[in-house]
């Protein structure tokens, strides 16, 4: 652990932490408006988000005016007996205000206090980004000294008009971030993983970063996700969904694989929605936390894996969960040993569902699980009933792919059908999903239908019909809910065959 250590003062004497460029030539394409202007603007094929919309650059006058009120801030601040923080930002702005009032008409007086504002309380340039959370997705720092870009749910990866002066300039902003989550970037510890509320920071300095400083603050909000979301966003449609919600009922084993930034751990949490009230689940993720689960699981347990003081690591705690009797286990992603143990108790008949990386779906999801760093044991492997591969089609548009059916079979049922897994048996693949579409004739001979109707003791037809049921029904509360919270009671109130 590093030592420890205490939210420091802003610097005094010193000019802004960061700078502000004006508006580069481009096509408005939205005005974000907020406590300054905003826009966002198109230049050729790329993307622009820019503070201050068209205000011109601060000049050398109106610098050393905010660094003078810099420091009166910094002074009246001092003698509160708050911690200087966000919550303080009104009143950081005020002062600043007071000051520059004298020196320079209204509009531009009010533009510097805001920025003034944010180097003395906030985390410069970044808490100016995250006013934007909503729509915000990432804010990167490529380089200290380099201009600083978001990803934007609306218009993918933006250039902003935004930039650190100075590698120090960047500790002392983000280390200001990260003070809640008790963890210093510094030369003790030049690489840090963190959460502060609802945003995932990861960060690092000099060795390992040749630019001199690098960061990604991932911000989510804190709504719950649910299949309405998925299908708003177009990620998903609502027999894909049906088809996963009776998946999860019969307690199939469910990966959801895909590059980064493709929409894993969002279908994940949406996906809890079809979780039985009643059921005992159990989650298990890193040292952030990203699933969105419903809160009206009654038996829902969260479990931490790693990142808090070395005690036990996903891996010890897949196998500790087991042991917590779940009824369904959930990890959030799996990268390494964790996921031997975790195919240890699907064989033993505790479902789980997780998210993992892959570049491709269907057999080449089963190709990563069997070797290094996963090596998950060829006679386990059978467990795995449905992989979901998500794809990223550029901007902010996430989707559901493919869904993959693994139907395992003895030796003596292979013959020619099915691809061998070496000593193991053969698995013959089956799409239900492709390039996002639907096969409506695929679920009369899924391994959902077929298993539906045995547990149920039921004809085919009758699974057919459960199916086309829930397609209607998450319809009918598509179009009739007023927010996840009603989406969720409707859920929870639907009653099979």
């Amino acid at each position: 652990m590093h030592p420890p250590h205490t939210r420091s003062a802003p610097e005094r004497g010193l000019p802004l932490c960061f700078s502000i460029d004006p508006a580069v030539e481009c096509e408005i394409v939205e005005n974000v408006g907020g406590l300054v202007p905003k826009i966002i603007g198109r230049r050729g094929s790329g993307y622009h988000y820019v503070v201050g919309g068209g205000l011109q650059r601060l000049s050398g006058f109106e610098n050393a005016c905010a660094e003078r009120a810099k420091n009166a801030v910094v002074e009246e601040l001092s003698r509160s007996n708050e911690e200087i923080g966000m919550g303080m930002f009104d009143a950081a702005r005020q002062a600043a205000a007071g000051h520059l009032s004298a020196h320079m008409d209204r509009g531009r007086a009010d533009f510097v206090s805001y920025l003034v504002a944010h180097d003395t309380v906030g985390y410069g340039p970044i808490s100016m980004l995250m006013e934007d959370r909503k729509r915000i997705e990432e804010i990167e720092i490529n380089a200290p000294n380099a201009p600083i870009n978001i990803f934007h749910s609306d218009y993918g990866r933006c250039t902003t008009n935004l930039m650190f002066t100075g590698e120090k300039a960047f500790r002392h902003s983000l280390n200001r971030l990260v003070y809640e989550a008790d963890k210093e970037l510094g030369e003790s510890t030049p690489i840090i993983d963190a959460q502060v509320g609802d945003a995932r920071i990861h960060a690092q300095i000099k060795p390992y970063a040749q630019s001199g400083a690098v960061a990604s603050i991932r911000l989510t909000d804190n709504r719950i996700v649910g299949f309405d979301y998925l299908v708003r966003k177009g990620t998903a449609g609502f027999e894909a969904l049906a088809y996963l919600w009776m998946a999860m009922d019969l307690g199939m084993n469910i990966i959801i694989a895909g590059p980064p930034a493709s929409g894993k751990t969002t279908l994940l949490s949406a996906l809890f929605g079809f979780v039985p009230i009643a059921e005992k689940v159990l989650t298990i993720e890193e040292e952030v936390n990203e699933l969105k689960i419903k809160v009206d699981i009654n038996n829902s347990v969260a479990l931490y894996g790693s990142g808090h003081g070395g005690k036990a690591n996903t891996r010890e705690q897949v196998i500790n969960a087991l042991r917590l009797r779940p009824d369904r286990l959930v990890v959030g992603e799996v990268r390494g040993s964790e996921t031997r143990e975790l195919f240890s108790g699907g064989n033993l008949g505790v479902p789980f569902m997780t998210t993992m990386h892959s570049n491709e779906g269907g057999m080449e999801i089963v190709k990563r699980l069997m070797v290094e760093p996963m090596n998950v044991d060829t006679r386990t492997l059978n467990c795995l009933d449905i992989a979901v591969y998500m794809k990223h089609l550029g901007l902010s548009r996430r989707t559901l792919n493919d869904i993959y059916e693994y139907r395992w079979l003895s030796r003596a049922e292979t013959g020619t059908l099915g691809t061998v897994i070496e000593e193991a048996d053969s698995v013959d693949l089956r799409r239900v999903v492709s390039e996002g579409k639907f096969d409506a004739g695929s679920f009369a001979s899924s391994k959902v239908a077929d298993a539906f109707a045995r547990k149920m003791n039921l004809r085919k037809n009758s699974a057919i019909k459960e199916f086309e049921k829930r397609v209607e029904f998450l319809k009918v509360v598509f179009e009739s809910s007023k927010g996840p919270k009603e989406v969720l009671d409707k859920l929870s109130g639907y009653a099979c065959v």
